[in-house]
């Protein structure tokens, strides 16, 4: 194979490699590897002497046949790529030599054929050898390099089969060492400074005072900290939530002219609003995607695109019930959770996303339900004259990206003003004292590496645990590290769908829970969105619980038989019979049933048309709605009252039940870039875990229409 195919395939491999930069970049190995050039050394996992090695073409892991299952070049032997540090990535591969020992310490020569750099990380060489087909079904042989006289550290590679083999070179260690999270996070959410919170502040009420708009206005970091919050002299002190659901069944309320059902009607402070469009503007955003709250509204109604009748829901319809205040995953949450109300935009620096800023002052939180308007509010156009110099780059932005062919929305201003600022000690108004200007806060997130791949945990989650409720069929901890590693090495190399550039890989989060909702791990991928952090484990949770033997009975001992009966009447029993994943349960959990086909009745876990909006979705909103109202009150509660659903549940698809011999052990949750991407990562993860084909949701007919159980986009990987 030619230098030039293997330069080609770095373009669909990068995020394969950023396992390097975690696991080899640490700062004190950084330093040392540089201070000891005349070493060769070969990158293994981090506990073991396994090398960190993919097939250069499939990308697939180990263990890796001679034989490839794709012929690339003369002959059909396999290719695989290894990773070192001490060599120049110039060195020609010709003067490289390498060989492989087996377990009867029979020594094979390899062919060096290619030698090349990671991109941006120019202390990385990636080198490809082909395997010798002499070898066979040797299981482990240990690998080698040579370079003018240099030797380096052998690492373990698994050839037909991993086993066996020879053992480790005396005094063999792993390279450049285990990695755990340091025991007090670093980084921090962003690198937004307190005088750029102030310069974007005001700037936004600059805008906002030319307009003649009085606003308040929220700064968030990447995570959804608030960096400052400032209420303009005469700005309104509290909104209303307005779903505008499209058919209420009674006479309009006279004073609010709409009828209020589930959140809608509900007044809050104006503060929480903004800063919740701050932190959605925050939390979507990633440097392949920017996002606003507007982008939001657009993927969460009852039809994509909003107002075509017979389109089903939108992806990520039920999204906005995430990442709530009473949430026990993501902290901070943001007050009113995720929005769908134009009037934010995030803020980048030099290509990174580092936060968002929200803006509130038309007294009414709601959705924009006719996009093809071409509405301009007035806080919509005071966000984008607030990240003058902030903006995010053009590629990435939303409306440059595509869903099943259609352009997403992502901010409707042509042009907005730009006033001289005001000083920001001059602004008319005043910094919220609960929310006083800072920089960005201390991430929630400390580097990992899980099956190789690199990424974030939150020290709560991680390392990964066995389930507590130990049973003969229990997960553990070492198989919950198997189903996330499978799922982050299937995410590496899954085509993602809202990411720019095109071609770009899938970057997720992934959650395992038990059956009861315990958390047993989570692990997110580098610059995966920091949303899908609360929205894998809420659905993890959801499948888990769905598939549950009890969920019938919790559901009744809470307050909502009325949800049992109708799915009952639907031949549902909620006894553990059937195993739900999101799609099936997010199927059910629409105002229309099958999903999209107007003029039918609403699914068993859904409000009725006449009733819908954004804010009453039927008993996702239910769960949670009192407890929210206690939090956003003062007061202290989870999020629902079933004890295993204490961030609440989600209905939108990316997760799965795992069983081990036909006994439900859990449920695995993937939220990330795509939702079909989310599935496909979901049952990469799940492999060996899979439930019985027999009690699969999609052996289920519900009103003579098929459930689904997982559904995969075509040709999805790199």
């Amino acid at each position: 194979m030619t230098a030039q195919f293997f330069s080609k395939r770095w373009r669909f491999s990068f995020a394969a490699l950023l396992c390097v930069l975690a696991m080899a970049g640490l700062s004190f190995f950084f330093a040392r590897s540089q201070a000891q050039a005349n070493k060769i050394i070969l990158i293994s996992q981090e506990s073991s002497t396994r090398a960190i090695a993919l097939d250069s073409v499939t990308l697939k892991r180990e263990p890796f046949n001679t034989t490839s299952e794709v012929s690339w070049g003369n002959d059909n032997q396999t290719r695989i790529m290894l990773f070192l540090m001490g060599l120049d990535p110039k060195t020609s591969a010709a003067s490289i030599k390498a060989n492989a020992e087996d377990g009867a310490h029979k020594i094979y020569p390899l062919t060096v054929e290619y030698v090349g750099p990671v991109p941006e990380q120019a202390w990385v060489t990636a080198i490809v050898v082909r395997i010798n087909e002499q070898i066979g079904d040797a299981g482990d042989v240990l690998i080698g390099i040579s370079y003018q006289g240099l030797n380096s550290n052998r690492v373990r590679v698994g050839v037909g089969h991993v086993g066996d083999g020879p053992p480790d070179d005396s005094g063999a260690v792993p390279t450049p060492g285990t990695i755990a999270p340091p025991v007090e996070a670093t980084a921090t959410a962003g690198t937004l400074t307190t005088s750029e919170v102030q310069t974007i502040i005001a700037q936004a009420v600059s805008a906002a005072a030319s307009l003649n708009r009085a606003v308040t206005v929220a700064v968030t970091d990447k995570e959804g900290n608030v960096l400052g919050v400032f209420k303009m002299t005469g700005a309104p002190a509290t909104t209303q939530f307005r779903g505008d659901g499209p058919g209420p069944s009674q006479p309009p309320n006279p004073i609010t002219g709409f009828v209020p059902f589930g959140l809608d009607g509900t007044v809050v402070p104006a503060k929480l609003a903004a800063i919740s469009k701050a932190g959605t503007a925050a939390l979507f955003s990633t440097r392949g995607n920017a996002f606003t709250s507007r982008t939001a509204g657009f993927i969460i109604q009852e039809h994509f695109p909003p107002g075509v009748d017979f389109k089903s829901g939108g992806p990520l319809y039920g999204v906005q019930f995430s990442s709530l205040p009473c949430s026990d995953i993501k902290m901070p949450g943001l007050p009113l959770g995720l929005s769908g109300d134009p009037g934010s935009a995030p803020i980048y620096k030099n290509g990174e996303a580092v936060g968002g800023i929200g803006i509130e002052g038309d007294g009414l939180y709601t959705v924009d339900r006719d996009p093809s308007d071409f509405d301009q509010p007035f806080e919509e156009v005071i966000a984008v004259s607030a990240t003058r110099g902030f903006e995010a780059p053009s590629l990435i932005r939303g409306d440059n990206i595509l869903v099943d062919g259609i352009r997403l929305a992502y901010l409707n201003v042509n042009s907005a003003p730009n006033p001289p600022t005001i000083a920001f000690g001059s602004l008319p108004g005043a910094i919220d004292p609960l929310f006083p200007i800072r920089a960005a806060q201390t991430s929630q997130f400390t580097p990992a590496v899980v099956g190789g791949i690199a990424g974030e945990v939150d020290s709560r989650f991680f390392p990964f645990i066995a389930s507590p409720s130990v049973t003969a069929n229990s997960l553990t901890a070492a198989e919950v590290n198997t189903i996330i590693s499978h799922a982050a090495q299937q995410a590496n190399i899954t085509r993602a769908a809202i990411r720019q550039p095109l071609g770009s890989n899938a970057h997720v989060t992934i959650a395992v829970v038990d059956p009861n909702g315990v958390v047993l791990g989570v692990f997110r991928q580098t610059d995966a969105p920091v949303f899908g952090f609360d929205v894998s484990v809420q659905k993890a949770r959801t499948a888990a619980f769905y598939s549950g033997a009890n969920a019938a009975a919790l559901l009744r001992g809470a307050g909502f038989g009325s949800y049992v009966d109708r799915a009952a009447t639907d031949g549902l029993r909620l006894d553990g019979s059937v195993a739900f994943t999101d799609r099936a349960g997010g199927f059910l959990h629409r105002p229309f049933f099958p999903d999209g086909i107007n003029n039918t009745a609403a699914g068993p876990f859904s409000r009725q048309l006449n009733e819908w909006s954004v804010f009453n979705v039927g008993l996702q909103l239910d769960l949670i709605k009192t407890n929210l109202q206690t939090v956003l009150s003062g007061g202290a509660a989870p999020c629902t009252s079933i004890p295993s659903l204490p961030n609440g549940i989600q209905i939108f698809p990316g997760s799965m039940p795992l069983y081990k011999n036909g006994v439900l052990v859990g449920a695995i949750g993937i939220s990330g870039d795509g939702v079909d991407q989310d599935d496909l990562i979901t049952a990469g993860g799940g492999a060996g875990f899979a439930p019985p084909t027999n009690i699969r949701s999609d052996q289920v007919f519900v009103r003579g229409v098929r459930l689904p159980f997982l559904k995969f986009p075509r040709s999805p990987n790199l």
